[in-house]
């Protein structure tokens, strides 16, 4: 499909809104189950309740916010990511996080800058002459009216439960995006535009982008919504779609678009979800789409103890049948660990499956000791959802493994937070396949985390 410029962003607004504009009256601020790493890491919060929390906050001309964080991580690995070879030696290093985060806010404007370090320990040496600071984000955000704002800028995107656009904050260095945000938000409703377009370079002429240092979009468009019709009942749609250029056709632009939401029910201790989104368009290698994926929940907590019980179910394509279509679904700009398991053997995909999809049924168990000390226990159950070959050309029995993740959580102070975590992998044949290795070793794996964030400037504390 040869498109222009303009036809790319009519068609980016067009996709985000008309599948929404049926939807646009009824969506959500969900209330989320705990998650994965999340319980065990400091998660940032979704940026369009930041930005809630920064209007309510007391009514002052001027309001300026200095923050900090330092987050050395020692992790050991025997079997993370990849099953063990006879041969393999256990890896282990710490790495470390420094971020300091300036915001400045008035009655018509947020400025948000968020400066990082990432590092290896001794990576770097004792004399370093190379920099590593970074910009994890800078934006500039004006207020329209009461209830809506133009976000500019690099900028993390957390939608709903991180599941198809997440800030990825378990990875040091995290993610975030460069464009444009509208959000609009009041007490029940939320909704938000996204637009993106990137570039390697400052061209003369055209906009050609193919990056060979990653496989970033050229184009994106996100439309959110949030609805809370009640104390028990929400709803939320996403529509996205990310452009890719022809590998060799430059003029020749590849769109793929995902479709769906999620439904929401809580009633005192009962908390239940399902998930559901469709994919469709054009693949970057210019294959048509059709897939698909469901998460179903059942969530209830009972005194200090809360379980969750629920399943992801990822299409992918037969390898004993060739089609025209392309059944792979991709969880776009999400993360994966959240929900498939610390020890990260299913992040890419649809690599990390060799295309046949995913069915990942899991257990949670969460318990919460007292306000400092939180315990936690995972196990998924990983099976392929379609047929995978072995090098000899064999269908592969579907059942991979089962991953158990161990885990706690101390909060010192307002400030302070140590986390340690344990995983181990019992895997069987199949699994080898997928991820190389010899599945008669146990893979594992272990973290230890402690995380300093401290407040050291607030204009509206220091008067």
């Amino acid at each position: 499909m040869k498109i222009n410029f303009f036809q790319k962003t009519g068609l980016i607004l067009f996709i985000c809104l008309q599948t929404q504009l049926a939807l646009s009256q009824t969506p959500v601020n969900s209330t989320e189950g705990v998650s994965l790493k999340e319980s065990s890491v400091q998660q940032n919060a979704d940026s369009i309740k930041k930005v809630a929390q920064l209007s309510e906050s007391p009514a002052v001309q001027k309001l300026f916010i200095v923050t900090a964080e330092l987050r050395p991580r020692a992790e050991f690995r025997y079997g993370y990511r990849q099953l063990r070879a006879d041969s393999s030696e256990p890896a282990y290093f710490v790495n470390q996080r420094t971020r300091f985060n300036i915001t400045y806010k008035t009655e018509k404007l947020i400025f948000h800058t968020s400066i990082q370090d990432i590092r290896l320990y001794g990576q770097t040496g004792q004399f370093s002459a190379n920099g590593t600071i970074g910009m994890f984000e800078a934006y500039a955000e004006p207020k329209l009216t009461k209830n809506l704002s133009l976000r500019i800028g690099r900028q993390r995107l957390a939608i709903d439960n991180d599941r198809l656009f997440s800030a990825a904050n378990w990875a040091q260095a995290s993610r975030a995006h460069e464009g444009i945000r509208l959000i609009y938000a009041n007490t029940k409703l939320t909704t938000d535009l996204v637009g993106a377009f990137s570039q390697e370079k400052e061209n003369i002429f055209g906009t050609d982008f193919s990056p060979t240092a990653n496989n970033n979009y050229k184009i994106l468009g996100v439309h959110n919504l949030k609805y809370k019709f009640s104390d028990a009942f929400a709803l939320t749609t996403i529509t996205a779609t990310d452009g890719f250029e022809n590998k060799t056709n430059k003029k020749v632009l590849y769109l793929r678009a995902t479709s769906g939401g999620r439904v929401e029910f809580t009633k005192k201790a009962l908390y239940a979800t399902v998930a559901g989104y469709y994919q469709y368009g054009t693949n970057p290698d210019g294959k048509e789409i059709a897939a698909y994926y469901i998460q179903p929940e059942l969530q209830v907590k009972i005194s200090k103890l809360t379980t969750r019980l629920g399943a992801e179910y990822m299409t992918g394509d037969n390898a004993t049948q060739a089609s025209k279509i392309y059944k792979s679904f991709i969880p776009l700009y999400g993360v994966a660990w959240k929900f498939m398991g610390n020890m990260d053997y299913f992040t890419a995909f649809p690599s990390n499956t060799k295309n046949g999809g995913l069915n990942n049924p899991y257990l949670f168990l969460i318990y919460d000791v007292n306000k400092k000390l939180s315990l936690r226990a995972d196990g998924h159950l990983f099976f392929t959802q379609n047929k995978v070959l072995n090098k000899n050309k064999e269908v592969i029995d579907p059942y991979l493994g089962f991953e158990n993740d161990l885990s706690f959580r101390i909060k010192f102070n307002e400030y302070t937070t140590w986390d340690f975590g344990f995983s181990y992998m019992i895997a069987t044949k199949s699994m080898e396949t997928i991820k190389g290795g010899n599945a008669a070793h146990t893979p594992i794996w272990s973290y230890t985390m402690i995380t300093f964030k401290p407040e050291l400037f607030n204009s509206s504390k220091n008067k």
